[in-house]
């Protein structure tokens, strides 16, 4: 602020003559009114004129911080309440007459009379300097209002000079603060400027405005207030820190006595009421808003909305300025929250593993509503604190780290769903007949996959389902999960277009990582995630992606908010993207109808709703401790994991899986082999149950009922002999895609050439083929070492290394007669 004219009023004389010229500059009182002989003082008056004339007077009003509330989808249970500034802004309308009184009467009787500016108040800080003291007085309402507005302005802006200089007891200050004043009553009413100051105003211990006053003292509304509540909090205002009733009781009953005589000497209230009211106790209850999402009945939540709020462009443009406008903009937040299936869901977990078991155990559920995405809930086994220990945590394990999370965890056979809808695009049918599995432990190769390959030799074994067969339904390695199957299944799809079906089913990392020299929360490209889940994934994502097939092939993206009102009553319109048709109805019907017989016939059926409500649902277990059942109903969704949150390897794998010992709330239990169904798909039920309860049951989509069986599958062309070039040019043309894989030694097809292709009888048009180059016949040293001799001529010819099964064919598709190409050498490498 503009003070350099003011320090050249060197005396208390120019004080005085300045303060004259001020009222008469203003027209604060009449000449009648001025002390007379003031004329004495006329070239001071006429320099005091100058001075104030050269103050700034664009004062500007400031929008008070307020507090935001979050509800639950009633709109009625409150979650949390956030703000910088413990303050509600509420209209005169409803702020108790008495409270208004009372404000007038202690702080400026005058206040409906003036004009801003106090003659009486001017005259007493000048007399006080005339004494030797401060230049002190009775600034009006309208000058206390200018005041607090500068100071909130300042510190808004980080600005602490300006702050210092808002409120500092000079001659320089008083004439800034008469002059903003003055403005203010020429473009406000009174009224205006009293519900302004009582919403602004700090009332002590961290509260301010009136409304936040009055709930947070005495746990009513400014409407309610009554005298004695109303005299208190008045007479906080003066000195808010040292006479507030709750730390500082005596000094505030004190006050609140102080108040109440002026109240009586105004005319105010009666004798009787006087006397009643100074007798009266403080009678405070205190209440203090959650502003933290420690104390939130649902504190995961309420960190994962603020950590939400953080991404959301309708709040701002950083991430900083969007959490700050959440706790200053006094929003009413209504999330899609269900409270009771909130409820059902953490007594569903509880069961089941308790918060003592965390370390090294924790199990975490979201809740996700089938056609629009909607968080209905979100639970985990362990106790929220920022500082951790005795089983607590601020991780939540339900989402992404984005909003809090820790990142996810690895998902196991719960991504074979992604393989089976591939494949049903694709043109399988469920009863397709996967061929050529290799027997577990099998060992797949770079070589295997055309593009998003393993980048070392990556042996598969099976986890749940112990089947070893080389044929089997895809209906039959889908109930028993079989990742031997899958993999298969995979290699003949592609893993890249697998990837790509689980990425458009909105699957991703839980946490980015570095891929192909930048940071992406895409699926990694790799058979043992994309096929057997050895990524790390949050709950959330997958039940929403799940969701998908029960949504007749319409993915919504996560959805956690209902509405969102700003403090003018005005709805927020947060653009969030809305549901997308990303697979047909009929691929998510077939997927479906896969997923089903999980339930009724394979891993899930323990697990089966009540009522015999239809439901899909896929187990997952992964070998680094972490188990899984994800399953959805046509209308809710839901992704339990139950795991070792912190990689807590200690004892070893055999100790984490096959000594689990778990503190439920039915009772401790032991489990021999921590799989999928055993707790997790209890927890699933419990939680789905919950959600189904009282909603009619509704079937799944029925697939059209002329699906194609097996894919559009048709001859490879027999290639052996040829050159890779024409190999693959011949490839080609008849619908295949063709990859080179290793050198395997023959004694019939010359070196470089191509001795086999892999498969080599049918295969899905547009799938890849394996070219085996031939290596020249075996180096007799190879031969004495192990390796099987090579046969002369008129010996039986080497039978061919093991083929995939041929396809089976529509009735109508005459039987293919052997291939009579060469056949390689018994000693080639296994396919």
């Amino acid at each position: 602020m503009k003070q350099g004219r003011i320090a050249s009023i060197p005396n208390v004389t120019s004080l005085l003559a300045a303060f004259f010229a001020i009222a008469v500059a203003t027209g604060i009182v009449a000449s009648a009114l001025v002390i007379p002989g003031v004329a004495m003082f006329g070239a001071s008056v006429k320099t005091g004129v100058g001075a104030y004339d050269s103050l700034p007077a664009d004062f500007q009003s400031v929008v008070p911080n307020q507090q935001t509330t979050v509800y639950a989808s009633d709109g009625k249970t409150e979650i949390a309440t956030l703000y910088d500034q413990n303050r509600v802004v509420v209209p005169l309308s409803q702020i108790a007459p008495i409270m208004r009184k009372a404000q007038v009467a202690i702080e400026d009787k005058r206040f409906y009379e003036h004009g801003g500016v106090d003659l009486r108040g001017i005259a007493a800080a000048v007399a006080g300097k005339v004494g030797g003291g401060a230049v002190r007085g009775a600034s009006t309402l309208t000058q206390q209002y200018v005041k607090v507005t500068l100071e909130t302005a300042a510190e808004r802006r980080g600005d602490s000079e300006a702050v210092k200089a808002a409120s500092e007891v000079t001659l320089g200050r008083k004439l800034q603060e008469l002059k903003y004043a003055a403005q203010v009553e020429k473009v406000k009413t009174k009224d205006e400027i009293l519900q302004d100051y009582l919403n602004l105003v700090y009332f002590g211990d961290r509260t301010y405005g009136i409304e936040a006053a009055a709930r947070h003292y005495f746990h009513t509304t400014a409407a309610k207030l009554t005298l004695t509540q109303a005299a208190t909090l008045a007479g906080l205002v003066q000195n808010p820190s040292t006479t507030d009733p709750i730390n500082h009781p005596q000094a505030s009953l004190k006050r609140r006595n102080v108040v109440l005589g002026v109240m009586h000497g105004e005319g105010i209230i009666t004798d009787a009421q006087y006397q009643a009211a100074v007798k009266a106790p403080l009678g405070t209850k205190p209440y203090n808003p959650t502003n933290s999402c420690a104390v939130s009945p649902y504190p995961y939540f309420c960190d994962f909305i603020v950590n939400w709020a953080r991404t959301q462009p309708a709040f701002g443009k950083t991430g900083n300025e969007r959490e700050g406008r959440v706790r200053t903009g006094g929003y009413k937040i209504v999330t899609t929250l269900d409270p009771d299936l909130q409820k059902a869901a953490q007594e569903s977990i509880a069961r089941r593993v308790g918060q003592q078991d965390f370390p090294p155990f924790g199990s975490a559920a979201v809740t996700t509503e089938v056609g629009t995405g909607k968080v209905r809930a979100m639970v985990q086994s362990s106790g929220y604190s920022l500082k951790g220990g005795d089983g607590k945590t601020s991780v939540n394990w339900a989402v992404d780290s984005t909003y809090g999370g820790g990142g996810g965890f690895n998902v196991g056979s719960t991504i074979k769903a992604f393989a089976i809808a591939t494949a049903m695009e694709a043109g399988f049918g469920p009863d397709y007949t996967i061929s050529g599995i290799r027997p577990a432990p099998a060992t797949w190769y770079a070589s295997d996959f055309n593009g998003c390959g393993p980048t070392a030799p990556w042996v598969v074994r099976n986890v749940e389902g112990d089947e070893n067969g080389r044929v089997m339904t895809l209906r039959d390695a889908t109930r028993n999960s079989v990742n031997t199957a899958f993999v298969k299944l995979v290699q003949q799809l592609g893993a890249c277009k697998v990837r790509e079906m689980e990425t458009r089913l909105g699957i991703h990392l839980g946490r980015p990582q570095m891929q192909e020299g930048k940071m992406s929360d895409q699926m990694v490209p790799s058979p043992a995630a994309i096929s057997l889940g050895s990524a790390n994934i949050s709950p959330m994502t997958m039940s929403l992606s799940y969701a998908t097939f029960g949504g007749e092939g319409k993915y919504c993206p996560m959805n956690p908010i209902e509405s969102v009102t700003d403090s003018a009553g005005k709805k927020l319109n947060l653009n969030l993207p809305g549901c997308k048709q990303v697979i047909s109805k009929q691929v998510a019907d077939q997927t479906s109808n896969l997923l089903q017989s999980v339930m009724t016939d394979g891993t899930g059926r323990t697990v089966q709703l009540a009522g015999g409500r239809p439901s899909i649902g896929k187990t997952g277990t992964d070998d680094g401790n972490e188990t899984w059942f994800v399953g959805a109903t046509p209308q809710y969704s839901t992704a339990v994991w139950v795991g070792t949150p912190n990689g807590d390897r200690a004892g070893g794998l055999e100790y984490r899986f096959n000594n689990a010992r778990l503190h439920g709330s039915d009772g401790t239990r032991y489990y021999g082999k921590l799989q999928g169904y055993k707790v997790a798909g209890p927890i699933w039920q419990g939680i789905m149950n919950a959600a189904s309860q009282d909603l009619p049951i509704v079937q799944f989509g029925t697939a059209s009922s002329t699906p194609v069986t097996n894919g559009d599958y048709t001859d490879v062309p027999k290639v052996a002999g040829m050159s890779v070039s024409e190999a693959t040019s011949a490839l080609q043309s008849a619908g295949f895609q063709a990859q080179v894989g290793r050198r395997v030694y023959s004694n019939y097809i010359g070196r470089g050439l191509v001795s086999y292709a892999y498969p080599g009888d049918r295969a899905l048009k547009g799938s890849t083929v394996t070219l085996r180059i031939s290596a020249g016949v075996r180096p007799r040293a190879a031969a004495t070492q192990g390796a099987a001799p090579t046969r002369s001529a008129g010996q039986a010819q080497p039978a061919q290394p093991a083929q995939p099964a041929q396809q089976a064919k529509p009735a109508a598709t005459p039987a293919k007669p052997a291939a009579t190409a060469p056949a390689p050498a018994a000693s080639a490498a296994k396919p």
